[in-house]
């Protein structure tokens, strides 16, 4: 799978369980010529189209920035 953006790539800082990022650590280790970055960046293109197809359609640019911190519940 290749990017589907050849743009310039900005910093995304997300919390993650420490044994996810183990086994992504893990699987990259095992794969020659997969970074870290390109296993993030194939993962939240497949999640984002998932979401998207169930929805039936794409997200809306949004009217603003998101809201840092935890979401409240």
């Amino acid at each position: 799978m290749t990017s589907q953006s050849t743009t310039s790539k900005e910093c995304f800082t997300v919390r993650l369980p420490g044994t996810l990022i183990d086994r992504a650590r893990n699987a990259v280790y095992w794969t020659p010529g997969l970074t870290l970055a390109e296993l993030t960046e194939r993962a939240l293109h497949k999640e984002v189209a998932r979401l998207e197809q169930e929805r039936g359609k794409p997200f809306a640019k949004r009217p603003g920035r998101l809201k840092a911190g935890r979401p409240i519940r």
